[in-house]
Formats: structure tokens, C-alpha cells, sequence
């Protein structure tokens, strides 16, 4: 049996700003599937999220081998303007469950560089690649809204006795806090972070197992997996689709064009490196485009 009890962290901490009044015209609301509860019983699920600028392609261009929670925490803390009116930090991204990071970056990923997502992915047959395309809106998302920051679990302690643990859900600080960890210790530190003992020493293997069965029961969840066939040889084969991973390696893969954007519109139009790494792509590439019809020959 699983219960919610009240929570206890609170927010704080500096906030990061990019000052344009373009970003703040191209920001987007959405709808966190999880959501933050504070201290004081409120709920945070509302979040106003901007499109990246040309000053987070330059940080990911100049961080190309940061781990994707270390980068995500630092686009969502540029780029999460605020959560139902609260401030949007670097505490808060890291406080925010996993699912509804992923969920932010996939939306990051919407109205950074479009709906549509198109890869490149290896048969694990006969090693053929293959493109894939597909929608954001195809992206399945577990909605499940959060009462409370921490939850009981009712685990058999013998015949006819049990005893309750208390847990939460894992989140963007507990990810950053297992960077270089081998998987089978990440887990378990992982699992002694979000225990409110802060230990799992007397927790045996399959108590383990049931409490992290109830996390993945409660927790906001964007599980993708293509069902793909192979066009060279005709397998069929499931392949998991990690859409932050994604993100941040298309980002990466682009950012060497980066310079070369900054120049071109430094050079015809004057305007310094920052005015121009505080517009969005879209902006950006608009006025690259209208500077590419003004050159061309008549």
C-alpha cells in the first residue's frame, strides 16, 4: 500500500536571466505531468518555458562533453521563465522530477526547433541505418500530478507485520548526484538518496524492488519505444528513444554553425555578438534569410 504524506523542501536560490524581449514574446505554457508541491502545500504544475537562445547553443557548443543532467539543469535554469509564478533557478530545475524534465526538454526541443523530429538509427541486425521521423505530439507522456513531495510504502516485515518506508521520487539533483557512477551503484545510491533515512542498509533485494516498482507507479513518465522494421534485412526490433539525449546532441551537431550565423549578421548588419546571441534560432535564421535574399544576384 502506498500513502502521500506532507512535504518539506522549499525554493530558493539565484536566477539566470537572458534579457530579450523577443524570448519573452516566443515563450510557451504548458502543463507539467508530475508537478512541484512546496512546502507550504502548494502545487506548482503551470510552467512558461522560452526557446532557447543563441547563449545556450554557444554554452552546449563550448560544453560538448557535459552529462545530459548537468546540461539539463542548465537549460532548464536559463529557460524555464517560471513555474505557476515562481521564479525559474537553478535550484528549481534541479528539484523538479525526472519526468518532468524530460518533459521540458521535449517541449524545449518543440519550440526551439520544431514539431517534427527526424533521426538516424542502427539496425541491430544487419547494422543498416535507417531514418525515422516522428512528431513531438507522438511522444507518449505518463501524466500523473503529485499530492505530496513524500509517500509511505507498506512492506511485509514477517507474517502478519509490516512496516512503513518513506520515499520520493527521484529528481534532477538526485541525477547529477550519480554522474560517474557504474549503473548497479547509481542505483543504489540513487535509492538511499530518496529514502527518508537516507539509507537502504536494511532494506533485503526484494524490498528494494518494491519500493522502486511504487516510484515508477507514481512518477511522470516519457517512456519511448520505437517499433521499428528494418527495410535491408526485415527485423523487427524495439529500439528506446531517449528525446533529451536527442536534443542535446542536435543541438551540439549545429552549434559548430553557430560562429559563422554571429559573423554574417555582425558584418552586414553591426549589431555586437551579444544582441545577436539573445535571439532565438528562429529569429536569428529569419534575418539570415532575409540577408541571403538581399545579397543574391538580381
Amino acid at each position: 500500500m502506498i500513502e502521500t504524506t506532507r512535504p518539506t523542501p522549499a525554493v530558493g536560490g539565484a536566477r539566470t536571466v537572458v534579457a530579450s524581449g523577443s524570448l519573452v514574446r516566443d515563450a510557451t505554457r504548458v502543463t507539467l505531468p508530475g508537478g512541484l508541491v512546496l512546502d507550504d502545500g502548494r502545487f506548482l504544475g503551470e510552467a512558461e518555458l522560452r526557446p532557447l537562445s543563441g547563449y545556450e547553443e554557444d554554452w552546449l557548443a563550448s560544453h560538448p562533453g557535459v552529462p545530459s543532467a548537468l546540461a539539463t539543469t542548465y537549460l532548464l535554469a536559463r529557460c524555464l521563465i517560471s513555474l505557476d509564478g515562481v521564479p525559474g533557478d537553478r535550484d528549481l530545475a534541479r528539484r523538479l522530477l525526472v519526468g518532468d524534465r524530460d518533459f521540458l526538454m521535449l517541449q524545449l526541443r518543440r519550440i526551439t526547433l520544431g514539431d517534427r523530429i527526424s533521426a538516424v538509427l542502427v539496425c541491430p541486425g544487419c547494422q543498416a541505418r535507417m531514418d525515422v521521423d516522428l512528431a513531438v505530439g507522438e511522444v507518449p507522456v505518463e501524466c500523473r500530478p503529485q499530492g505530496a513531495t513524500w509517500h509511505v510504502a507498506e512492506l511485509s516485515d514477517g507474517p502478519g507485520r509490516s512496516r512503513a518506508v518513506h520515499f520520493r521520487l527521484p529528481n534532477g539533483a538526485d541525477q547529477e548526484a550519480v554522474l560517474g557512477l557504474d549503473p548497479q551503484t547509481a542505483v543504489g545510491a540513487l535509492l538511499r538518496r530518496c529514502l527518508r533515512d537516507g539509507g537502504d542498509a536494511e532494506l533485503a533485494e526484494g524490498e528494494k524492488t518494491g519500493i522502486a516498482n511504487a516510484m515508477a507507479e507514481l512518477a511522470p513518465d516519457l517512456d519511448l519505444e520505437l517499433e521499428l522494421n528494418c527495410p535491408e534485412c526485415g527485423e523487427a526490433f524495439l529500439a528506446p528513444f531517449d528525446t533529451s539525449a536527442f536534443f542535446l546532441d542536435e543541438m551540439r551537431v549545429r552549434g559548430h554553425q553557430l560562429l559563422r550565423e554571429v559573423h554574417a549578421l555582425a558584418f552586414y548588419y553591426h549589431w555586437s555578438e551579444s544582441e545577436i546571441l539573445s535571439l532565438t534560432r528562429a529569429r536569428r535564421r529569419a534575418y539570415l534569410a532575409l540577408l541571403a535574399d538581399a545579397l543574391r544576384p538580381e
